[in-house]
């Protein structure tokens, strides 16, 4: 019994006293970052007015950019860094002057030389940095990036060749997509690629015939939110024959925003009830989208389906395709789809 007490009492002041040396490892780091932020905030004090003027863009005669490139030592580090932070919110002329400040303190080619860091964090903020700098000399070594074992360096990466806009990386960010064990993510590669241009049309079309099925997405979604209609025959396809139901529902929302009159009955294709529930929802909002007078007999047929968000879905297509649309909404004025439906409409329209 004493035996017991005593391991019992030698256990709690252990758990205590890891407990303690939690709570003072966590105190002594927010001391030490409290005090590099004094630091650093002292350090920045005699240049941030010049700072202020350039990023404000009243650095008329460039006196003030001049004045940050004579900054030596440590407050040339923390002058770099808030620089780096002060280029994720400014643009135009005072991003450039900053950017010039940068390449005096040889801050872009010592990032160039991070690439190649064992520390992923520097490799990360290295490519982050060229971004910024829109260093679109870089470009062949942030696509290499794009391969990287870290994650966050991939996502880095991607993120500066979209800041730099260069459309000849598209294809890499593409390809990065679906690379085993270090792909990149699809939302970091569609906005990458969002920023690039009307020179990622030829890409997009390629990629819509890729053998991964999130690369074909990406292609797909971009190729809608673009209007890049070349490659319209190879969406068609991927909607009817495409094994991922993400893929076919993609490329039913492009189909949407760029088709023609008859895509309208290549969507009603896919609207019966044999089709995942999904890509049905998808394709009778993308009817919407087109608008197309032929499509009113299917939307109709779907006033009735089992479904009550497909039933809106259609009711609300029907309802913007003026009178023709209206008038097969007759006899179904009292189903909950369809006043659902109306409902919407009227809300969007008294907020427009």
């Amino acid at each position: 019994m004493i035996v017991g007490t005593a391991l019992l009492l030698g256990a709690t002041i252990a758990v205590l006293s890891a407990c303690l040396l939690l709570i003072l490892g966590v105190v002594a780091v927010r001391a030490r970052r409290h005090s590099r932020k004094q630091r650093d905030e002292m350090l920045l004090a005699p240049l941030r007015p010049p700072l202020i003027t350039v990023a404000s863009g009243e650095d008329d005669d460039g006196s003030a950019a001049e004045a940050l490139t004579w900054a030596t030592g440590v407050s040339r580090t923390v002058l770099d860094r808030y620089i780096v932070d002060m280029l994720t919110k400014i643009r135009g002329g005072p991003a450039e002057q900053l950017v010039q400040v940068l390449q005096v303190h040889g801050a872009v080619d010592a990032a160039v030389g991070d690439l190649s860091s064992r520390s992923s964090v520097k490799r990360a903020r290295a490519a982050q940095l060229l971004g910024l700098a829109r260093a679109g000399h870089t470009v062949p070594l942030l696509v290499e990036a794009l391969r990287d074992e870290s994650v966050e360096v991939r996502n880095s990466a991607a993120y500066a060749l979209g800041l730099i806009g260069d459309a000849s990386a598209a294809g890499p960010v593409l390809a990065a997509i679906g690379l085993p064990d270090r792909g990149l993510p699809a939302a970091t590669a569609a906005e990458a690629l969002q920023s690039m241009g009307v020179g990622i049309a030829d890409v997009l079309r390629e990629g819509l015939n890729d053998a991964n099925a999130r690369t074909r997405m990406v292609a797909a979604h971009l190729s809608g939110e673009r209007s890049f209609t070349r490659g319209l025959p190879e969406l068609r396809h991927l909607l009817a024959h495409d094994p991922d139901v993400t893929v076919r529902e993609t490329c039913a929302v492009a189909i949407g925003r760029l088709g023609r009159a008859e895509d309208a009955a290549v969507l009603a294709r896919h609207t019966g009830a044999t089709e995942p529930l999904p890509l049905r929802r998808a394709c009778v909002t993308a009817i919407g989208e087109l608008a197309e007078p032929t499509a009113v007999p299917t939307l109709a047929g779907l006033l009735g389906d089992p479904d009550p968000r497909l039933a809106e879905l259609a009711a609300s297509a029907l309802i913007v395709m003026g009178s023709d649309g209206r008038d097969a909404l007759a006899g179904h004025e009292d189903d909950a789809a369809v006043r659902s439906a109306r409902l919407v409409a009227d809300l969007q329209k008294s907020a427009a």
